[in-house]
């Protein structure tokens, strides 16, 4: 399995990560810093998953995903600081399958994914 982290926080990747390895020991985990690299790396990594940043330092995550739903249907889960209503209806309007704010729980982030994974898939690739 491979799963497509795009955020610029080392410390978030980090925490990510090790979540994603102690529930699946065999992840492979692809980190990207800014959302063009991120967009690049789904065109050309085919990953089961994404996890999204919103704030990025070249475009904003829901520009990101819009990119990405232009080239593909994985499964794409939002975590954000990014709380507000408006924000999170956006995200999941523009084909996000979940959105998450962070601070997040361990157990609840690999529950969302897991539902992500299950049941993301919408349009065909």
């Amino acid at each position: 399995m491979k799963i497509i982290v795009i955020d610029d926080a080392p410390g978030i990747v980090e925490v990510v990560t090790i979540c994603l390895q102690l529930r699946w020991g065999h992840v492979e985990v692809v980190a990207a810093g800014t959302g063009t690299r991120g967009v690049e790396l789904v065109a050309t990594e085919q990953p089961d998953l994404v996890i999204l940043d919103v704030n990025l330092p070249d475009i904003d995550g829901f520009r990101v995903l819009e990119k990405v739903r232009q080239i593909s249907s994985v499964p794409v889960v939002m975590l954000t600081v990014k709380g507000k209503d408006t924000d999170i209806a956006r995200g999941l309007e523009m084909g996000a399958n979940d959105y998450i704010v962070k601070p997040f729980s361990n157990i609840e982030l690999i529950a969302r994914l897991e539902n992500a994974m299950r049941y993301g898939h919408g349009k065909e690739d």
